[in-house]
């Protein structure tokens, strides 16, 4: 019978060396079972459930024990190695937290923020989600005249992270009883930090859900109330219950939220923002009858360079109709920005150099002068329609591809985007 457990164990021992070819050996992985089930592993916790604890991060908040392993003859040399991963990981290479326990060592223990950390670091889990600890003890045997097949076992708990305020979102939506079904918005071009929506509301409810790392939040009022502050800004947060704004009047809404200054902005038809309206006389002559234009687009018109006069197709921005965003193809020569090329005024025709424009600011003494605008730095803009601004310009930078007009607070800023 020795000689049959000889072979026995000789030939488990050949499979185990030819497993550990290029592989660190894992019999739990590759399904060789246990000699005896000798080895119980067990969780402190009351529950099979756990939750980290931000308070006292020091502190343990959990421990898993372990019961020693079988006898062996002296000549074996017994090894306990315990690994920490989340459930799904397999207790990977790059996941898993691997020690060699010392002998007569039963237990490891955990503060709340080991996990936390590694939770962050190492599994990237999302914020907020709850994840499940897999915790795995192997005992090995050296030594001896036969290979023992190592002892192996596992335990589970379920961990509630350490809560963290988020105010983020990989996607951001309207959604409520007051919306037809729930819609997409987008950030504005102008800002990466403000999401805007402009369209039509129904009586009813709204609600602003966000995804963020596969969790789903809610944009809510600070003090939790829903009553629409309309045309206000209202301090935000983001939480995982929704609380609903009531639009209690149909109608088209502008929806901004900015996400630097956790605020919320909901104008009704009757608070929202308009264009800019511009009143001037045509080459700002005294004697030539006043007019009033809504600015909603404009022309370059580039001074010395001979190209003319080119219409830039602006976008209004969805947050404020008095950022004009010009998105296109890269221009870039002394220019100004006229509001119309052809217009009328009492029967009399006029193009783009009898026109109110927007260029760089005059001299002290009210004479023309040309600047130069530097790619990513906001400038000063000013408009008029007299001679001296009708003939300053601004140098636009080479590769110039986007310009934003903000027409409310008189700046320009031009930028160079990879699209």
């Amino acid at each position: 019978m020795k000689k049959i457990k000889f072979i026995y164990g000789a030939l488990l021992l050949i499979s185990a060396i030819l497993l550990q070819w290029g592989c660190t050996y894992d019999p739990y992985k590759h399904d060789i079972s246990k000699i005896e089930d000798s080895l119980k592993t067990t969780v402190s916790a009351s529950a099979d459930a756990i939750a980290l604890n931000g308070e006292h991060p020091k502190d343990v908040v959990v421990t898993f024990n372990w019961t020693e392993a079988r006898q062996m003859p002296d000549d074996y040399i017994v090894s306990y190695t315990t690994k920490l991963d989340i459930v799904g990981n397999n207790f990977g290479s790059s996941t898993a937290i691997v020690t060699s326990e010392e002998d007569g060592i039963f237990s490891r223990s955990f503060t709340s923020e080991q996990l936390n950390n590694w939770a962050n670091e190492k599994w990237k889990l999302p914020v907020n989600k709850k994840f499940t600890l897999e915790f795995r003890v192997i005992v090995e045997w050296t030594g001896g005249p036969t290979f023992e097949v190592p002892d192996v076992s596992t335990v589970e708990v379920e961990v509630t992270p350490i809560k963290v305020e988020v105010f983020d979102a990989d996607k951001m939506s309207l959604a409520g009883s007051a919306m037809n079904e729930e819609t997409e918005i987008s950030k504005t071009i102008e800002n990466a930090n403000q999401y805007a929506w402009l369209g039509d509301f129904t009586r009813g409810e709204l609600q602003i859900p966000v995804q963020l790392d596969g969790l789903t939040y809610y944009i809510t009022p600070e003090d939790g109330d829903g009553t629409l502050k309309d045309g206000q800004p209202v301090n935000v947060k983001m939480q995982e219950t929704p609380i609903s704004w009531e639009i209690k009047e149909p109608g088209r809404y502008r929806v901004v939220i900015d996400m630097k200054e956790k605020q919320a902005t909901i104008y009704s038809p009757a608070t929202d923002m308009k264009s800019l309206s511009v009143t001037f006389r045509p080459n700002g002559a005294d004697t030539n009858p006043e007019t009033t234009m809504e600015v909603t687009e404009l022309w370059a018109y580039g001074g010395g360079t001979g190209w003319g006069v080119k219409k830039l197709g602006c976008t209004s921005s969805l947050a404020d109709p008095q950022i004009l965003v010009y998105n296109g193809t890269a221009i870039a020569g002394d220019m100004k920005f006229c509001i119309a090329q052809n217009f009328s005024v009492d029967g009399v025709d006029y193009n783009q150099n009898n026109v109110y424009c927007f260029t760089c600011p005059l001299k002290a003494d009210g004479k023309r002068q040309n600047l130069s605008l530097e790619l990513n730095k906001e400038a000063e803009l000013h408009g008029a329609s007299d001679g001296e601004t009708r003939n300053s310009y601004y140098k636009v930078p080479s590769g110039t591809n986007q310009i934003i007009f903000d027409l409310r607070h008189m700046t320009i800023k031009a930028l160079k985007v990879e699209k």
